[in-house]
């Protein structure tokens, strides 16, 4: 990759990059797109030309930049690697954020709905608990410096971070920022403080929100005025909450005395109406959780889905309709999943405890008739109470665990029902597909051996999923029921390991591939290396569909109307791809920590979502969404 004619290649110890990859420049300094040459994994190296470092405020801010970036441990913080220094320049290596940031996201959508920008804001938050936890401001919070990497939000650039005990006499002399989104303190040289960075995070919620900044000017005198002078201007559309209302306002007070704090604005009710529902809400879901509670102590607790013909029949009716994608399982001999897919009916299922948000989804989703009765008829097996042990109680802890089995054995589920989809895709090259569906099979191979290695009483029933009051866990219903959904599930999704695992063997051309033959094996180990490669193959896969996109001539097209029926299926192959790399990412972050994972991985974890159809403005989402 690296290897061009006439292009310098730079190393620094064993990071490289290419002279010609430029991705930003500042006064001092310039950033190339660099790989980490070990692990093969992109890198951003920022090359400081310390000739330029003329004066001592240059210093002690480059100073301060490494200082910062040194002493953070957020995910929502652009991770430092490495620095070294040489004669003429400091190298500073950082992760690298692939999908670009959040100014050219604003731009291209024009705004952001509210929930969106809430879980952006709620970030942008975390970054700032972080750095004033360690003793830091940044001092030039704006769009441009949220970068994005796989729809996570980073803060990022601290070339003007400074200590707090610093700021205020620093900026007296020396300004920094970017005057849209300082505060009038700062603009009028009155010092920075924390505040300073609530003002710039008031401006990005509010640019968020309406598509432009709240004050502007011709100058940095005329802007002075215009936040002095005029009162703050909230558009009546689009329309906002109250709760948001109320969050601008607060970072946007002039005074800074009167002003939000950082543990403010982490404690204001927008923050909590972010990630909690309203009153009504809680008490439905909580009518609804109890009857789930009900429902894991009865028999049906796990209980058999529709077999395997009548769900590929819907996949075909919904993503097909009978056109050019209309795939015949059995016309390809050489597809790696012809012979797989033919297989017996599921194991019996769990019932999802996310099913609280059944209702909501039934109510939003249009299906087909035959579509209705299937769902009707699951819906009522499940349903049925069990009259004598509905009040029994469940404790916390159990319920914790129950989350985390859930959630384990959807991620299994998810991959598989998304492997007969993948399976009709005639995008992607044979080769790739074969060795991405290998991949997804050889990752449901390795959930379902955590989970099957609590109920093997040959290995004293292992806790590797760290459940909580194991002991004790393993003597409720809710365990037993588990275990023998598990034990089930295990033998189809290893009998479908295996054939997948000698069908390849059997792919001379796929042994060329030395990555991949490297995990072409029965090691079951969990590791972020596997995760990392995996998603290699997916953004391989994504860009196959990407390009088939671009021929299809989708300029100037109304984004509320339905795609073609021709794409329909290679733009839900590329949402379900989309969601399996968000999904890894999550779980390389949470890799030992399953109770996290369960927090954050919902919206990927889709195996019982019924299918949609997309829309020009979906699709147009799902390509800036990894770009």
């Amino acid at each position: 990759m690296y290897r061009r004619q006439n292009i310098t290649r730079k190393q620094i110890d064993h990071y490289s990059y290419l002279l010609n990859e430029e991705i930003g420049r500042g006064f001092s300094s310039k950033v190339y797109k660099g790989k980490d040459d070990v692990s093969q994994e992109a890198v951003a190296v920022k090359v400081i030309d310390m000739k330029m470092i003329k004066q001592s405020i240059h210093s002690q801010l480059l100073k301060n930049e490494i200082n910062a970036l040194r002493s953070f441990n957020s995910k929502h913080i652009m991770k430092l690697h490495d620095v070294f220094q040489t004669q003429n320049n400091t190298y500073i290596i950082t992760e690298y954020c692939d999908s670009g940031d959040l100014n050219n996201y604003i731009r291209k959508r024009g705004r952001l709905d509210e929930q969106e920008a809430i879980r952006i804001l709620q970030c942008v938050v975390s970054a700032m608990v972080e750095m004033n936890k360690k003793g830091f401001i940044h001092r030039d919070i704006k769009p441009a410096n949220i970068l994005i990497d796989h729809s996570i939000p980073k803060l990022a650039d601290f070339g003007f971070a400074v200590p707090l005990h610093e700021a205020r006499v620093q900026g007296r002399n020396f300004n920094v920022g970017t005057p849209l989104y300082m505060s009038p303190q700062a603009l009028r040289q009155q010092g920075h403080t924390e505040q300073g960075d609530v003002w710039a995070v008031g401006v990005v919620f509010y640019e968020m929100l309406f598509g432009r900044t709240p004050f502007n000017g011709q100058s940095e005198a005329a802007l002075i005025s215009n936040i002095m002078n005029q009162p703050l201007h909230l558009p009546s559309h689009p329309q906002i909450s109250s709760a948001a209302k109320d969050f601008i306002r607060q970072c946007l007070t002039v005074d800074d005395n009167r002003r939000m704090r950082v543990r403010d604005m982490a404690n204001h009710q927008l923050m909590r109406q972010a990630t909690s529902p309203s009153l009504p809400q809680q008490q439905q879901q909580q009518q609804q959780q109890q009857q789930y509670q009900r429902q894991q102590q009865q028999r049906q607790a796990i209980t058999p889905p529709p077999n395997e013909q009548q769900q590929q029949q819907r996949v075909k009716r919904s993503l097909s309709q009978g056109g050019k994608q209309d795939i015949r399982y059995k016309e390809n001999k050489e597809n790696l999943y012809q012979q797989i897919n033919q297989q017996p009916q599921k194991p019996p299922q769990i019932e999802n405890n996310r099913q609280p948000l059944q209702p909501a989804q039934q109510q939003n989703v249009q299906r087909s008739t035959s579509q209705q009765q299937v769902q009707k008829h699951y819906v009522k097996q499940k349903t049925q109470p069990a009259e004598d042990i509905k009040h029994l109680p469940i404790s916390m802890e159990c319920k914790l665990n129950n989350d985390i089995l859930f959630t384990q054995v959807n991620y299994c589920r998810f991959l598989y029902k998304f492997s007969s989809t993948l399976l009709q895709c005639k995008v992607i090259p044979t080769e790739l597909k074969d060795k991405l569906l290998f991949l997804m099979g050889k990752n449901i191979a390795i959930k379902i051996t955590k989970l099957n290695s609590i109920t093997d009483k040959e290995n004293n029933q292992s806790n590797s999923l760290q459940l909580e009051d194991f002991t004790s866990y393993k003597k409720t219903d809710s365990y037993q029921k588990f275990t023998q959904a598990i034990i089930e599930y295990n033998e189809k999704y290893m009998k479908y390991f295996d054939k997948l695992l000698k069908l390849c063997n059997s792919k001379s051309e796929l042994q060329k591939d030395t990555t991949f033959v490297c995990l072409l094996n029965q090691d079951f180990t969990e590791t972020e290396t596997f995760y990392r490669i995996t998603q290699q193959y997916i953004k391989q896969s994504l860009n196959e569909i990407k390009n088939y996109f671009r021929q299809q001539n989708l300029q100037n097209i109304n984004l509320d109307s339905p795609i073609t029926e021709e794409i329909q299926l290679p733009g839900h192959i590329f949402q379900g791809l989309s969601n399996y790399y968000l999904l890894l990412h999550k779980a390389i972050e949470y890799l030992k920590d399953y109770r996290g994972f369960v927090r954050c991985a919902h919206s990927e974890l889709m195996a019982d979502k019924p299918t949609e159809i997309l829309t020009y403005g979906i699709l147009e989402q799902l390509m800036v969404r990894l770009l």
